[in-house]
């Protein structure tokens, strides 16, 4: 299991369960490109709820890409 954020990519399961949430191939992306360059995250032992990157990630995904209503 990857600690580091900087050496973590999602895992194919992970990237299955977005899909199937709705999200696009290009929200996952530009999401991941965000999580990993704009956060000041860098070890998942710093995450509070969290034991690996892949269920952090999914709803990372989840919550930034959700409509906004009004």
């Amino acid at each position: 299991m990857c600690k580091l954020l900087s050496e973590w990519l999602p895992s194919d399961a992970a990237i299955d369960l977005l899909r199937l949430n709705g999200l696009t191939d290009d929200q996952i992306e530009k999401s991941t490109a965000y999580l990993k360059s704009r956060s000041e995250l860098n070890d998942i032992d710093d995450v509070e709820g969290y034991d690996n990157w892949n269920s952090f990630f999914i709803m990372f995904c989840i919550k930034a890409n959700k409509p906004v209503t009004h």
